[in-house]
């Protein structure tokens, strides 16, 4: 008989942090068929005492390699969650993986990619390599330059995929863990790899609704000039000024994630998505990410009915390439959220698991930022980050 991955889902919204971990962990493990699980992956809102959480969770599992991040809200099998504990566990006997941990990353992003990605590197014992996931910090606004740091230390044409740490939006501290350690500013991966196969999808549906203008002027993460005009410009042509002066808040800003910023890559049908953090009195716009001078960029806009068919198309991309489907975790962001509402937030998850199987465990959180290969799976050459789209991760044989 072939080999299948193991895999089992469990999570609670238990009040108390520590029996939260403990609860989610002592179901997560009961479901599980196997003898001994290679990867415990948790997903902890960030309402909870983080300390405590992953104690609940390490009082079960013991020395189970563990990787995971606070979110923006969680994802279960029957759809998403607030306020909760998520653990997914998976292995098999020829499943390899190792961890590793780049920390300072708000003061050298490139140099913690590349920590990490040696540490995890150094400790793996697997004949075979197969992708390596990536959880960070969600308030980082380099994190461009953590991915180059990956790809640096496990090559260019290496899968890298996975999601930015969150604090349910409210944009102060996030956390990441590895093993029994509580991060923050920190990026923790797992290299896995073995007879364990990755596919990948990812997708966000936002189209565009302006004329395409050039980025004459930018710096890091911040849009300085477009068409050789204050940045903000390509709002107030489709808002008007005095409105734009309104979104200049914090809750201003949080009404612009339906309205992204799209920078044009490889075709006319490609965007990288930008999340505004803030308006400058200068009319520069600093961004969620990296932003490339003399790249296009046009206003984009987002619709319920685009952002479900763009779920069904991530899940389609990451189950194309594996026989047997073991687990699913789907890194989602926070601005599909916020634009979808709840319901349509459930429906999209039940789109994702339409495609994969009523049977195949589902787990995931929402997160501020993904990070994937962009555009096709058919070369890992692209690796992006970007906010507001749907990664779909499937782990099988």
């Amino acid at each position: 008989m072939s080999e299948t991955l193991s895999a089992a889902i469990g999570w609670s919204a238990l009040g108390d942090a520590e029996k939260a971990g403990v609860e989610a962990a002592e179901t997560a493990l009961r479901r599980f068929p196997a003898a001994s699980p290679a990867l415990a992956v948790v997903f902890g809102s960030s309402w909870f005492e983080q300390e405590p959480l992953l104690a609940g969770v390490r009082s079960v599992l013991g020395n189970v390699p563990l990787v995971g991040e606070s979110t923006a809200g969680e994802i279960v099998p029957d759809g998403p969650v607030s306020h909760s504990c998520v653990v997914a566990l998976l292995g098999s006997p020829s499943v390899a993986c190792s961890l590793g941990v780049g920390e300072a990353v708000d003061r050298s992003p490139r140099e913690a990619g590349q920590q990490a990605a040696y540490a995890a590197m150094h400790e793996f014992k697997g004949a075979t390599r197969a992708g390596l996931l990536l959880f960070g910090d969600g308030l980082l606004t380099c994190y461009a330059e953590v991915v180059r740091g990956v790809r640096e230390v496990v090559g260019t044409s290496f899968l890298i995929a996975g999601g930015m740490a969150g604090d349910d939006l409210r944009f102060d501290r996030t956390y990441q863990y590895c093993r029994n350690r509580v991060l923050s500013r920190s990026v923790v991966c797992a290299l896995l790899g073995g007879s364990l196969k990755i596919g990948v999808g990812i997708e966000h549906g936002f189209a565009p609704i302006s004329k395409p203008r050039r980025i004459t002027r930018s710096h890091d993460n911040v849009l300085v000039e477009l068409d050789r005009q204050p940045a903000a410009a390509v709002y107030e042509e489709y808002f008007g000024a005095e409105l734009v002066k309104q979104l200049r808040g914090e809750e201003g800003v949080r009404q612009t994630i339906a309205y992204p910023l799209g920078i044009q890559c490889g075709t006319d049908e490609q965007w990288l998505l930008r999340n505004v953090v803030s308006f400058g009195d200068d009319g520069s716009l600093s961004c969620s990410g990296e932003i490339t001078e003399g790249s296009w960029l046009q206003l984009m806009m987002g619709s319920r009915e685009l952002a479900l068919e763009a779920a069904h198309a991530a899940a389609q991309q990451a189950v194309r390439s594996l026989n047997r489907i073991g687990c699913v975790l789907v890194f989602d962001s926070a601005a599909r959220r916020r634009l979808l509402g709840p319901e349509h937030a459930a429906r999209e998850i039940a789109r994702i698991r339409e495609t994969v199987g009523p049977s195949v465990p589902i787990a995931g959180c929402y997160t501020y930022g993904e990070q994937a290969p962009f555009g096709t799976t058919a070369t890992y050459e692209q690796t992006a980050t970007q906010t507001g789209s749907v990664l779909v991760v499937a782990l099988g044989m």
